[in-house]
């Protein structure tokens, strides 16, 4: 509450040369936790105590979080620590957040719920993974922003892990601020287990240029810590731009969008159902992802073949492009890809054997139901114009 706010004495984070920038900081970091707690719903006795802003990206903001963590173990475990458990997402800025941290990372593979297309943390390979690793693990890296047909991890559960194997759970929420039912699953892990920190980009949760975090920890000295190893003197213009958005759109500003995002979720489901069932596929059904949708594309590579052609998909997405639709991942089943020594079979789908090749889109904050409207006609011409060539090629 900035009606309470009394200057501090300088700290050892801020410069005397800087002062202007430090108050602005400091200023910025009350303005957007006060929207995370009053906003998005992030307990402001948990999950949202404490927290520190970055000029960093998500996946660097993710590896300074890492080294402080490790820089927080006494100095005979500091060597011996060095394995972060990743619950798999095909999303290449967490890998090379852990290895920018000189940590190895274990791929902790994910399953697929058998009443719905959502792919889910699994719980038993994340224990048998904790027990190969005894003794080595730093933390758990979990997700709960991410891409359709993934669906947030259970970092209820996982905090229970984590407090039982005395293991850090670093969360990556980038954009998960602007679902309330996320915020409630991180409000959960928090009470019920452990939870060390939780990163979120600020230019996805709140309209703001590329290149800037925040990160949230129930625990003071987490967020102390990461401000402690940051190196070096660093750009002002990411948090100064989150200063003038928060204060330009205020509180009300900021909720209103949140509100609208909600109210659009059921047009912008209704929209793309419609659009693909008129072209003879069907919606991924993962209820418990709410800002992102996916939509099968079987008659592009033949129902449900073992391995797609890829290339009929790449086509797809390229039509998109080139009809300036931005946002959407058109992801063709079986493709593989190796990051550092690891192969990642079924890329994309964050699981190895997903049975469909198809396309996501989100419903994210600041879309409105024009944008909405105008996708899904671009959508289906994208469709028709791809009927046409193949018609044309027969």
């Amino acid at each position: 509450d900035l009606r309470n706010y009394e200057p501090k004495m300088m700290t050892e984070r801020e410069k005397p040369k800087a002062v202007g920038s430090s108050t602005i900081a400091r200023l910025t970091l009350h303005l957007v936790l006060d929207a995370i707690r009053r906003g998005s719903g992030l307990d402001g006795r948990g999950a949202a105590s404490n927290g520190i802003l970055l000029p960093l990206c998500t996946g660097m903001s993710m590896a300074m979080t890492l080294t402080s963590i490790r820089e927080a173990l006494p100095e005979e475990e500091k060597g011996k620590k060095n394995v972060v458990l990743w619950s798999r997402i095909d999303q290449k800025s967490c890998y090379k957040a852990i290895a920018s941290a000189g940590m190895r990372c274990v791929v902790v593979q994910t399953k697929v719920n058998a009443e719905t297309d959502e792919v889910v943390t699994d719980m038993g390979a994340m224990a048998k993974a904790l027990e190969e690793n005894e003794g080595n693990v730093l933390a758990i890296i979990t997700t709960t922003s991410c891409f359709a047909p993934r669906v947030p991890d259970a970092v209820d559960e996982v905090a229970k892990l984590c407090q039982k194997n005395d293991v850090a759970q670093v969360i990556n929420n980038a954009y998960g601020l602007q679902c309330d039912r996320t915020s409630k699953l991180i409000n959960r892990a928090c009470v019920v287990g452990r939870v060390d920190a939780i990163v979120c980009s600020t230019d996805k949760n709140f309209l703001v240029p590329v290149g800037g975090a925040i990160v949230m920890s129930p625990k003071s000295d987490v967020t102390k810590s990461i401000g402690k190893i940051y190196p070096g003197r660093a750009s002002g213009s990411p948090i100064l731009d989150l200063f003038i958005t928060l204060l330009s759109m205020g509180l009300d500003g900021y909720k209103g969008l949140l509100a609208e995002r909600r109210r659009l979720v059921g047009v912008f489901e209704q929209k793309l159902r419609s659009v693909a069932e008129k072209h003879g596929e069907r919606m991924l059904v993962c209820p418990r992802n709410t800002i992102s949708f996916g939509v099968t594309l079987d008659h592009l590579t033949g129902s449900q073949s073992e391995d797609g052609d890829s290339s009929e998909v790449s086509y797809f997405g390229s039509i998109l492009f080139m009809r300036c639709v931005s946002g959407t991942r058109v992801v063709p089943r079986g493709q593989d890809k190796k990051m550092g020594n690891d192969l990642f079979e079924g890329f994309g789908s964050s699981t190895s054997n997903f049975a469909h090749s198809y396309l996501t889109a989100a419903c994210a904050i600041g879309v409105s139901e024009a944008d909405i409207d105008e996708f899904s006609n671009r959508l289906g011409k994208a469709f028709k114009e791809y009927a046409a060539k193949k018609r044309k090629q027969a």
